[in-house]
C-alpha cells in the first residue's frame, strides 16, 4: 500500500494543474484500487480539485488549515476524498492559490491495492 506525500508552494493567485504529474503513481498500476486523499494548507486560501480516471470527487473544495507547521494530514481524520480506481486511471489534484501571497499545500495520497 504505497502512501505517498507531497508539499509545494503555490504562488499567488496560481494554480498547481498536478500535483502528481510525473510520480511513479500519476496513473493506477493496479487493477482496482481504493485511493484516499488528504489535503492541509500552510494558512486559507488554498483550494482543491481532485478526480481520477473520469470521477470527480472535489471541485473547488477549500483545503483546511494546518493545526501544526510543516504538518501532512493524519489518518483517517484528514482523508476526506476517497474513491476507487481502476488500471492505469490518472489521478489528478489541482491546488489553487485564492490570495495575494504564497502558500504551502501539504497532501498525502494512500492508494490501497483491492483483491
Amino acid at each position: 500500500m504505497p502512501l505517498l506525500q507531497r508539499t509545494d508552494s503555490v504562488a499567488a493567485n496560481g494554480f498547481n494543474a498536478n500535483v502528481w504529474t510525473g510520480t511513479q503513481f500519476e496513473f493506477c498500476p493496479y487493477a482496482a484500487a481504493m485511493i484516499e486523499l488528504g489535503v492541509l494548507g500552510s494558512a486559507t486560501g488554498l483550494n482543491v480539485n481532485f478526480a481520477t480516471g473520469a470521477d470527480v470527487t472535489s471541485l473547488d473544495q477549500a483545503v483546511s488549515v494546518v493545526r501544526a507547521a510543516n504538518q501532512y494530514p493524519l489518518y483517517p481524520d484528514d482523508f476526506v476524498h476517497a474513491d476507487v480506481l481502476g488500471f492505469s486511471q490518472r489521478i489528478v489534484e489541482q491546488i489553487r492559490n485564492t490570495t495575494a501571497g504564497a502558500l504551502s499545500h501539504f497532501s498525502s495520497l494512500r492508494l490501497n491495492p483491492l483483491g
